[in-house]
C-alpha cells in the first residue's frame, strides 16, 4: 500500500512536464486520471481489474474533487465485485455510483450502472426481473451519444440473450444474438473515441463468435457451414485489427477449438487450442488451459494418436488436481485470515475493556447466551415440526379438506368442475417435478397444463391459499427436503448441488427460500438429520 501511495505521488508530481503546457494543472491530472480508467478497461476487458488501483484513482479524484473521476472508479468497482460474484458489494458500489452519476445528471453512467444491476439479477437467477429491467428502462432515449445508445443497445440485447440462453429459449437466443450484433455492426467507426473503440471491437468479435456457437449447438439441425463463417469472420480481426482481438483471442481460440472438434476437424481443433495455451500464459487463465487440455485430448483420441492423447490426459489430470488444491488452499488461507482478524479484533476489545467490571461482562456472556440458546431452541422446534410433517406420510385427507374449504371461500374465476379438472392436473405436474426447471413461470405452466394464467392464478390463491412464486418455491424445497430425509446420500452432498437440484441457480437463493419454507437452514436440517439415527430408518412417500 506504502508503494502504491508513492506511486501515484510520484505520478501527479512529474505529470505536468509531459502534459500539454496550455492545459491547467487540474485539468491535466483528470485527464491523466481518465487516461488510466481507458487504460485499466483496455486491459482488463472480460477480467477483474485490479481493486487496490482502482482505490487509488478513487482516493486522488477524491483529493482534486474530481467526481467524474470517482464515478469511473465506482462503475468498475461494481463490475470487479460482480465477477466475483460478491452480489451485495457489487450493489453497494452501484448504489454510490448512481448517486453520484444522478447528481451529476450522467445518463451514460446510469446506464452502465443498470446494466451491471441487471447483472446481478442474472448472476441469483432472477431472469423474469432482469427481463423487466431491460424492458423497462429508457436509457436509449436518454443518453446524449449516439455511440453510447448504440453501444448500450448492443448490452443490453446481449444480455437478453444470455438471459433465453439459461432458459433453454434458443430460438430467442439466436434471434437477440443476431440483434446484438446488427446493432455493433451499424455503429459508424470514424468518429470513436478510444473507450468506445475498445467496446466497439470487443463487441463486433465476441458476438460474432457467439453467433458461431449458436449455429453450432442451438439449432436443431446444426448450421456448420454458417457456423463456420462467423467464426472465421471473428478470426479475421486477429490480422486486421490485433490490438482489439487480443481481448478476447482465448475465448474465440477456445470456441473454434471446439468447434473443429465438433465438426471433426481434429487437426484444426489441435491448432487452436495450442493457440489457447501460448495466450494463456500470458493471461493466466488456468480453467481455458484445462478445457485446450481436454480438447486436445479428444481430437488426438479420435485420431488414433494414443501417445499424445495420454499426454494430454495426463497434464488435464494434473492442472485439474493443482485447481482443487489451490481452491481448498485459497478457502483456508481465507479462513486463517478472517481468524487472525478476530483474534486481533478480540485482543483489541479486551485491552479496551479490561477496566469494566466482572459483573458487567458476565451479564453480557449470559445475555449472548440467552439469545443464542433461544435461536437453537428456536431452530430446533422447527426442525422437528418439519420431522413430524414428514413421518406422518402426508396423507390425502387434509388435501381434501383444503380443497372443500377452498371452494367455499374467495370469488372463484371459474367453475366447480373445471377447478376440479385444474386441481387433478396441479397434482400431476406435483408428481411429475417438472416445478424444478430453473425457469417455472406463470405463463409457462399455465400452457402447459393448457389454461390461462388468469386462471391459473385464481385456482393457486384459492386452493394453494398462496401466490405463484411462494407456491413452485414450496414444491421445490419440499422436493429436496423429502430427498435429505429418505436418502443419507443427499446429506452429503454441497449446498451449491442441492440448490442446483431442485432448481435454483444461487445457493444464497436456495438458503433463503430453506429457511423462509420452513424455519431452519439446509445445514443445519442436514447435521440433524446426521445425528439423529432413527431419521435414517424413516422413509416417506412422495407426494
Amino acid at each position: 500500500m506504502r508503494r502504491t501511495a508513492w506511486v501515484y505521488i510520484l505520478f501527479f508530481t512529474i505529470i505536468p512536464f509531459f502534459c500539454d503546457a496550455s492545459l491547467p494543472p487540474r485539468t491535466q491530472i483528470q485527464a491523466h486520471i481518465l487516461k488510466q480508467f481507458d487504460t485499466i478497461e483496455y486491459n482488463d476487458i472480460g477480467r477483474k481489474a485490479s481493486t487496490a488501483e482502482l482505490k487509488g484513482l478513487i482516493d486522488t479524484s477524491k483529493q482534486i474533487h474530481f467526481r467524474e473521476g470517482v464515478l469511473r472508479g465506482l462503475i468498475l468497482l461494481q463490475r470487479n465485485a460482480l465477477r466475483q460474484n460478491e452480489y451485495a458489494l457489487a450493489e453497494n458500489y452501484g448504489d454510490d455510483a448512481a448517486q453520484l452519476a444522478s447528481s451529476l445528471n450522467d445518463q451514460h453512467s446510469l446506464s452502465l450502472i443498470h446494466l451491471n444491476r441487471i447483472r446481478t439479477a442474472i448472476g441469483l437467477g432472477f431472469y423474469t426481473e432482469a427481463k423487466e429491467m431491460i424492458n423497462s428502462a429508457e436509457f436509449d432515449h436518454k443518453i446524449p451519444n449516439e455511440v453510447d445508445r448504440s453501444l448500450y443497445r448492443c448490452n443490453s440485447e446481449l444480455l437478453l440473450a444470455g438471459i433465453f440462453s439459461k432458459q433453454g429459449k434458443n430460438d430467442s437466443l439466436l434471434f437477440y444474438t443476431e440483434k446484438s450484433l446488427k446493432t455493433v455492426q451499424s455503429i459508424p467507426i470514424l468518429s470513436l473515441s478510444y473507450s468506445q473503440k475498445t467496446r466497439y471491437y470487443y463487441y463486433l468479435i465476441f458476438q460474432l463468435m457467439n453467433m458461431g456457437i449458436a449455429y453450432t449447438y442451438k439449432v436443431n439441425p446444426p448450421e456448420i457451414n454458417l457456423a463456420e463463417s462467423y467464426f472465421q469472420e471473428a478470426l479475421s480481426y486477429e490480422k486486421t485489427h490485433p490490438q482489439y482481438f487480443k481481448l478476447c483471442n482465448i475465448e474465440v481460440y477456445e470456441s473454434v477449438s471446439a468447434f473443429y472438434l465438433t465438426k471433426g476437424d481434429y487437426y484444426k481443433c489441435i491448432e487452436f487450442s495450442k493457440k489457447v495455451l501460448d495466450h494463456e500464459r500470458i493471461k493466466n487463465k488456468p480453467e481455458e488451459r484445462l478445457d485446450a487440455y481436454m480438447e486436445i485430448k479428444d481430437a488426438y483420441k479420435a485420431l488414433g494418436n494414443t501417445e499424445e492423447e495420454l499426454k494430454y490426459l495426463r497434464l488435464y489430470q494434473q492442472l485439474s488436481d493443482s485447481l482443487k488444491d489451490s481452491q481448498k488452499k485459497d478457502a483456508i488461507d481465507l479462513s486463517r485470515k478472517k481468524i487472525t482478524e478476530i483474534k486481533k479484533e478480540t485482543k483489541t476489545n479486551y485491552s479496551k475493556l479490561r477496566i469494566a467490571t466482572l459483573g458487567f461482562s458476565t451479564a453480557i456472556v449470559l445475555i449472548f447466551s440467552y439469545f443464542n440458546i433461544r435461536k437453537r431452541r428456536k431452530y430446533h422446534k422447527h426442525y422437528t415440526l418439519l420431522i413430524h410433517k414428514l413421518q406422518a406420510n402426508q396423507k390425502k385427507i387434509e388435501e381434501t379438506e383444503n380443497e372443500e374449504k377452498s371452494a367455499t371461500t374467495g370469488k372463484s374465476l371459474i367453475s366447480d368442475e373445471a377447478r376440479r379438472k385444474l386441481l387433478k392436473k396441479l397434482e400431476q405436474f406435483e408428481r411429475s417435478e417438472k416445478f424444478l426447471r430453473k425457469e417455472m413461470t406463470l405463463t409457462s405452466l399455465s400452457n402447459l397444463l393448457g389454461t390461462n394464467p388468469k386462471y391459473l392464478s385464481d385456482i393457486i390463491k384459492n386452493s394453494k391459499s398462496q401466490n405463484f412464486n411462494n407456491y413452485i418455491n414450496g414444491l421445490k424445497i419440499n422436493f429436496i427436503v423429502r430427498k435429505l430425509f429418505n436418502d443419507p446420500e443427499y446429506r452429503e452432498y454441497k449446498i451449491s448441488y442441492l440448490a442446483e437440484k431442485c432448481g435454483y441457480a444461487s445457493p444464497q437463493v436456495f438458503v433463503i427460500a430453506f429457511k423462509k419454507e420452513h424455519g431452519v437452514t439446509p445445514s443445519y436440517f442436514i447435521t440433524q438429520l446426521k445425528l439423529n439415527l432413527n431419521a435414517r430408518s424413516d422413509t416417506i412417500t412422495s407426494s
